[in-house]
């Protein structure tokens, strides 16, 4: 349990654990392990629930650690593998949150990996999107992953039926170097990783992402959400996860 992936594979999981796991936990990481991933990019984390988290995964294997404490009644994120890595500052030169961005390289491996946990609310979010083009554009000659609760997609191909203020921004990413990896992989598949009841009305949106530049895109073998844990009730996001060669 504690060894990396067969085959010399990377097994990302990224995955919003929706207000930092709660009395989920031991459910959350039977995931991570049912999955075998090797890394681990969580969203939603809470500085009370953080020791508990890493506790947890150490208990897996994972052994290099990085997560920026989140201001109090904040929520953050957190970077785990059972693979060393060296935190490295955020890609972007204007200022980040430091708690919804996390970024690391792997020396073995030899790739790039941010993870972004984005805001939930339309202006913040618009405000985050020149920071991560500014990374995607600095990181583009580099294996490069960028993975996360993006809480953004295509309105026609991501929403059932509903306008996103992001999208202008998230559709510009591969101007800026980088592929909606699972959408390269998937094309015109629907799948949806959060479901909205506003105003009643059941609607389902992709909102988790990866994001790689071609030298990354070029690495990888699969690419899929699994949603049984959402239908669970473990999070109310199903988890998306990678395989890298």
């Amino acid at each position: 349990m504690g060894l990396p992936s067969p085959e010399g594979r990377v097994i990302v999981q990224s995955w919003n654990i929706q207000a930092g796991g709660g009395t989920r936990m031991t459910a959350i990481l039977a995931s991570i392990a049912r999955h075998a991933a090797d890394t681990v990019v969580l969203a939603e984390t809470t500085t009370t629930r953080l020791g508990e988290l890493t506790a947890g995964l150490r208990s897996l294997g994972f052994a290099s650690f990085h997560a920026p404490e989140p201001p109090a009644r904040k929520r953050g994120i957190l970077l785990a593998s059972k693979r060393p890595f060296v935190p490295r500052d955020v890609s972007a030169t204007r200022r980040v949150e430091p708690h919804r961005w996390v970024e690391a390289w792997f020396p073995k491996e030899r790739f790039g990996l941010a993870g972004i946990y984005f805001p939930d609310t339309a202006k913040p979010i618009q405000a985050l999107w020149p920071r991560v083009h500014e990374a995607a554009r600095r990181r583009r000659e580099e294996p490069f992953l960028l993975v996360g609760d993006l809480n953004s997609g295509h309105g026609a191909f991501d929403t059932e039926g509903a306008e996103l203020s992001s999208e202008p921004w998230f559709t510009a990413m591969p101007y800026h170097g980088m592929t909606d990896l699972w959408r390269h992989k998937h094309r015109d598949v629907r799948e949806y990783t959060w479901y909205s009841n506003h105003t009643g009305r059941r609607r389902g949106f992709r909102l988790d992402h990866a994001f790689g530049t071609a030298s990354l895109r070029r690495r990888v073998r699969t690419i899929w959400y699994s949603h049984d844990e959402r239908l669970a009730g473990t999070s109310d996001h199903s988890p998306l996860l990678l395989s890298l060669r």
